[in-house]
């Protein structure tokens, strides 16, 4: 930022707090992810899918998901430990590359000093409040080196203090509810005990008409809109960050000109 104009961090620093704009000291949790690949997925497989009907649209939507889920239910049964097979492999990393080289010192029985011979700075580790200095601990939910150091050090395992977000305990109740099919369904074994679809849906529509009379003076109606001219469009809208990124330059290996191949080459040589 100094590089491109000096003025502009002084100007930054003094009309907007660092937590709006660094992400060092944003207070929020991000959990290590900065993009929105998970979505833009989701959104190229829901290109077929968009074509179609309203309901053989949502009827593809929902069988791909029952799908997902079933796979996701037993894709970590034979993972060891307390935390997600992904997961566990960067913290094994981190302790294999950066705890074993600090030096610690200890305050109190939560709080230690880690000297690091590195940097050259002392930070700050406070095991009850999960937190480190370097605030790498509070950014992504897996303890720093500095802290995988005074873990080990006290002989314990580091998977325990690792946020529970990335546990397989949570992972598992993510897919734990079933994808029922829609209503008009047969009646279905759940758990060992007769499961009536139909009362089901029926008690659900009831509740539901029910607070629509509570809640008919506070009712949201959609906004009125209007179907833009033109086909819609199907691919994401590019970031100006992305058409900046220079494309690559075919050079001909024939007559070395550039924008073309020896393939369609025509240059008389």
């Amino acid at each position: 930022m100094n590089g491109i104009d000096p003025r502009a961090f002084p100007w930054l620093e003094a009309n907007a707090h660092p937590k709006h704009w660094a992400e060092l000291y944003f207070k929020g949790r991000r959990y290590g992810h900065l993009t929105s690949n998970i979505s833009e997925s989701l959104n190229s497989w829901l290109l077929k899918a968009r074509k179609m009907p309203l309901l053989p649209m949502l009827e593809m939507i929902r069988h791909q998901l029952m799908e997902w889920f079933k796979e996701r239910r037993t894709l970590e049964d034979r993972t060891a430990g307390l935390i997600v097979s992904k997961m566990a492999k960067e913290l094994q990393a981190t302790i294999n590359a950066r705890a074993r080289r600090y030096r610690f010192y200890v305050c109190t029985d939560s709080i230690y000093e880690v000297e690091s011979k590195e940097t050259r700075q002392n930070y700050c580790v406070d095991l009850s409040a999960r937190f480190c200095s370097c605030r790498q601990w509070t950014r992504t939910g897996l303890p720093c080196g500095h802290v995988c150091a005074v873990i080990l050090g006290r002989k314990e395992d580091p998977q325990s203090y690792v946020d529970e977000y990335f546990t397989l305990a949570k992972y598992k109740a993510t897919y734990r509810n079933p994808i029922f099919p829609p209503a008009g369904a047969a009646e279905l074994e759940l758990e060992g005990e007769e499961f009536n679809w139909r009362e089901y849906v029926d008690e659900a529509l009831q509740s539901d008409v029910e607070n629509q009379d509570q809640d008919s003076d506070d009712e949201l109606l959609p906004p009125s809109t209007r179907r833009p001219a033109g086909r819609p469009k199907k691919k994401r809208i590019r970031r100006t960050v992305e058409d900046e990124i220079p494309t690559r330059t075919f050079k001909c290996s024939r007559c070395k000109g550039e924008g073309h191949s020896r393939r369609t080459c025509r240059a008389a040589i």
